[in-house]
């Protein structure tokens, strides 16, 4: 056999060897103000292999009242409640708003501000961790503050033994000449969240295929190793003269459509009958609820839609987010699907 003949048989061999070395580790996110892992979930987690969390373990926002800034929903946990089997990521929300109030040559004070909160929080948990990660949606006008911000925390962990990732989202993939890399270990790409939660004319703000078929091209070129998080949720979202008053977590059509309260004018667009209390919310018979449910068939296609531009030879699929109103819709079988999609 000729070389020209040996070479397709080469490439097959090459290929082969290439997606060998693909590694491909499963999560959740964990969002929820009190921690809990236990029975079902936790039996389910070891049947999927799922054995990393990402934990928020608080917010860290601005506090317009005294201008400065305030640790809220700080998690209280034990090592004791954590599953053995279970590695944990402390994920920290830190809200854009601000770094439209500090400004750079200020930042060195926040970092110190995070640490104190963070160092309170890991010390009364006790668990080890290996990797911090930062969730902001920063805006240009923000990065340079924000940028250094991450800068300052990276040189505060352990080399080698830590590293630190932040989230991304599809804005800042699409324009990262003008968005800026964030200066960090890794990304997590949180494809969900793609629309405009109070526009009018928003039918899905979670996941929206033609929104991130918009985006998903420019994935590859990203100059930074990125993971991904994939919607496993849902939510309602109630609207006032066109403006958003809260989003109620956890609410599904059935259980909308069920309630006896409302009129489905269009898929997933409801009217209350009249005047009625629905899940904590005082509905006027004016107001809207857009009921934005993410279905275990609409997860597989944003996996499918995105796998193909994921170039990271180890990359960790986390699902957002572990809650047994999620694990009760999808079950093992829809996650094990979802997983399967990058491996």
């Amino acid at each position: 056999m000729t070389l020209r003949r040996y070479i397709p048989f080469l490439l097959i061999i090459l290929l082969g060897a290439c997606a060998s070395n693909k590694e491909v580790f499963r999560s959740f996110y964990y969002w929820k103000p009190k921690f809990e892992i236990a029975g079902d979930d936790a039996k389910m987690l070891a049947a999927l292999g799922s054995d990393r969390i990402y934990l928020k373990c608080f917010n860290l926002a601005w506090d317009h009242p005294t201008k400065g800034v305030k640790a809220k929903d700080v998690l209280k946990i034990k090592t004791s409640e954590i599953p053995a089997n279970l590695e944990i990521v402390p994920v920290a929300y830190i809200d854009n708003e601000i770094f439209k109030h500090i400004p750079v040559k200020e930042v060195d004070l926040l970092a110190d501000e995070f640490f104190k909160v963070f160092s309170e929080f890991s010390d009364s948990a006790s668990f080890s961790w290996a990797e911090l990660q930062i969730d902001c949606d920063w805006t240009v006008d923000t990065k340079d503050q924000y940028f250094s911000f991450l800068n300052l925390l990276k040189a505060r962990l352990k080399p080698i033994e830590q590293i630190l990732s932040c989230s991304i989202r599809l804005k800042h993939i699409k324009s990262p000449d003008i968005s800026g890399i964030p200066p960090v270990d890794r990304g997590m790409l949180l494809y969900y969240n793609m629309g405009s939660i109070d526009e009018p004319g928003t039918r899905n703000s979670i996941y929206d295929s033609e929104v991130a078929a918009r985006y998903v091209s420019y994935i590859k070129s990203y100059r930074l190793p990125l993971d991904i998080a994939l919607p496993v949720f849902t939510w309602g979202v109630h609207q006032r003269n066109g403006s958003v008053i809260s989003v109620i977590q956890n609410l599904s059509l059935k259980e909308t459509r069920e309630s006896g309260m409302f009129v489905e004018k269009a898929h997933g667009l409801f009217v209350p009958l009249a005047g009625c209390y629905f899940k904590g919310s005082y509905f006027k018979d004016t107001d809207r609820l857009r009921v934005e449910e993410i279905s275990p068939g609409k997860s597989l296609k944003a996996a499918m839609q995105v796998k193909p531009f994921l170039k990271s030879q180890n990359i960790h699929v986390a699902l957002f987010h572990l809650d047994s109103a999620n694990t009760s819709r999808y079950g093992q079988d829809a996650f094990e699907e979802l997983y399967s999609v990058f491996e």
